[in-house]
C-alpha cells in the first residue's frame, strides 16, 4: 500500500513540476521577443560596432544593441508593440 502512495504521489509531482514549467514557459513567450538582425551598407558589406535602437515614442520603451564583428545584433525581452528601429554606425575612422 505504501509502495503504490509513493508511485501516486511522486507521478503526481512529476506532472506538478511539468504543469508549472509549461505555463512559466508559456506566460514568458506571450509577452516578449527578441530582434535579432545583421547591419549592412548599401553595398552589401557588414557593418561593425553599429549602435541599433528600438524605440517606441508611446510607451517611451528604449533598448540599443551594437553590432558585433560579423554586423549582427540581438535585442532580448522586447514586448510586443510597434517600434521604430535605427542603426547608425558611431564608430569614428581616423584617414
Amino acid at each position: 500500500m505504501l509502495a503504490s502512495y509513493v508511485k501516486s504521489y511522486s507521478a503526481a509531482l512529476v506532472v506538478t513540476i511539468f504543469l508549472a514549467l509549461s505555463f512559466n514557459a508559456h506566460a514568458q513567450s506571450g509577452s516578449s521577443t527578441s530582434i535579432m538582425g545583421t547591419v549592412v551598407d548599401s553595398s552589401g558589406a557588414v557593418v561593425t560596432d553599429a549602435t541599433i535602437e528600438v524605440r517606441n515614442p508611446v510607451s517611451g520603451f528604449s533598448r540599443t544593441a551594437v553590432s558585433d564583428a560579423a554586423g549582427k545584433f540581438v535585442i532580448p525581452n522586447v514586448p510586443f508593440n510597434p517600434y521604430h528601429v535605427t542603426a547608425q554606425n558611431c564608430l569614428v575612422r581616423s584617414p
